[in-house]
């Protein structure tokens, strides 16, 4: 009887021992720890902009995204920025995690530890071709003062930034801005565009050229033939009137537009 008995506790032990291996063999082990990644992110030289969506994967499989929320950055190390989160799975640890930008691969890799936070700078090229930075203005020559219109008409895919010069020190970041020339003089406006492949200035620039207000013969003063040519607008023996010589904003050009630019002419008035 005790051998039977004897026989029975090693076959439960036996039994108990099978029934934990296969407990063990189908535990599911938990996760590793994530890792977070932060850092700059730059497209050919250039901030990215917002919008921009990094993907984070180990051996061709995503581990996590993030979208960026501001121009060359994501993530950062205040407690409560979001950061890219790496979540791994088993086997994972000391692989290599590899970021695309907008689905390009990135130049930079980091190794995934759990646990770990990167600081890790972003890089990548988009091939494509390079801006070339064009415009057309509605009128290149006239009397100061005198507002123009620009007009980008640039070959620029994507443009991330332009800025017009317009020759005084005076710029603008606007796509077709209208600007004011409150000076005569010769001045030579530029256009620079900026894309995700590069920069590129109009070469040779615009030349804009301003005479003085009532230089009608376009010499640099008002002399007795612009005084001359008002006389004959007012008694119509001019080929043609000219808006500019209105100098009382009254509508047209009339006599006292025309006694005006005489007394300009010697010193009676000061401007027209």
């Amino acid at each position: 009887m005790k051998e039977h008995k004897g026989t029975y506790l090693r076959f439960s032990f036996i039994i108990f021992g099978i029934l934990g291996l296969v407990a063990l063999a189908g535990a599911v082990l938990p996760p590793p720890i994530p890792c977070e990644v932060y850092g700059s992110i730059s497209i050919n030289g250039h901030d990215a902009p917002p919008g921009t969506v990094i993907n984070a994967s180990i051996d061709n499989q995503s581990r996590g995204s993030i979208t960026t929320t501001q121009a060359g950055i994501f993530g950062g190390t205040g407690i409560f920025v979001a950061r890219l989160t790496v979540r791994g799975i088993d086997g994972d640890d000391g692989k290599t995690i590899a970021f695309s930008i907008n689905d390009i691969l990135a130049n930079e890799t980091v190794v995934f530890h759990g646990g770990t936070t990167y600081h890790q700078n972003l890089t990548a090229r988009i091939p494509g071709p390079n801006p070339t930075a064009h415009f057309t203005v509605n009128r290149s020559i006239g009397l100061a003062p005198v507002t123009i219109l620009f007009t980008d008409t640039s070959n620029c895919v994507n443009t991330m930034s332009r800025l017009w010069a317009f020759g005084n020190g005076n710029t603008s970041a606007l796509e077709n801005p209208a600007y004011t020339y409150r000076k005569a003089g010769n001045y030579t406006a530029l256009l620079t565009v900026t894309n995700s492949t590069g920069t590129n200035t109009t070469v040779p620039g615009q030349n804009i050229t301003f005479y003085p207000k009532g230089d009608f013969n376009h010499n640099w003063e008002v002399d007795i033939g612009d005084v001359t040519l008002v006389a004959y607008m007012v008694v119509g023996r001019a080929p043609v009137i000219l808006p500019d010589a209105d100098f009382n904003d009254n509508g047209f050009v009339d006599i006292g537009d025309a006694a005006k630019i005489a007394w300009f002419k010697v010193g009676k008035v000061k401007e027209l």
